[in-house]
């Protein structure tokens, strides 16, 4: 069971970050300043509480399988959590912080794609 439910947790997780991503610019004006902050903390608590979720279903998922699929739920969720140090990352490179706001988007989205393949290929493994 467990192994089906990692990856629609990160294949939701892929879609509200997507959504977040495309209402994040078409909010932004039409609220004022302090309306779209408390929007954006809102979604961004949703985003990090919907990421814990995702988190914990992989540790139960990893602690459940054995042998490759356990590996690459296990790479899965390394590759997942890249996506809490990007930001971390783009502060310690110099200039990374234009870099960032240029490309962190799209890194965001293709971190997460990445974790979502690794997971749907454990549970090919495991359903074979």
């Amino acid at each position: 069971l467990w192994a089906g439910v990692y990856p629609l947790l990160l294949a939701l997780m892929v879609g509200a970050t997507w959504v977040d991503r495309i209402y994040a610019r078409s909010v932004g004006s039409a609220l004022p300043d302090s309306a779209l902050a408390v929007a954006l903390q809102r979604v961004s608590d949703g985003l990090l509480l919907l990421s814990v979720v995702v988190i914990l279903a992989g540790v139960l998922s990893a602690w459940l399988l054995q042998g490759v699929a356990r590996a690459l739920v296990i790479a899965s969720l390394a590759v997942f959590c890249l996506e809490f140090l990007l930001p971390v990352l783009a502060a310690a490179l110099p200039g990374g912080a234009i870099y960032f706001a240029m490309l962190g988007p799209g890194l965001r989205i293709g971190i997460m794609l990445a974790a979502l393949g690794l997971s749907l290929l454990a549970c090919r493994r495991v359903l074979t």
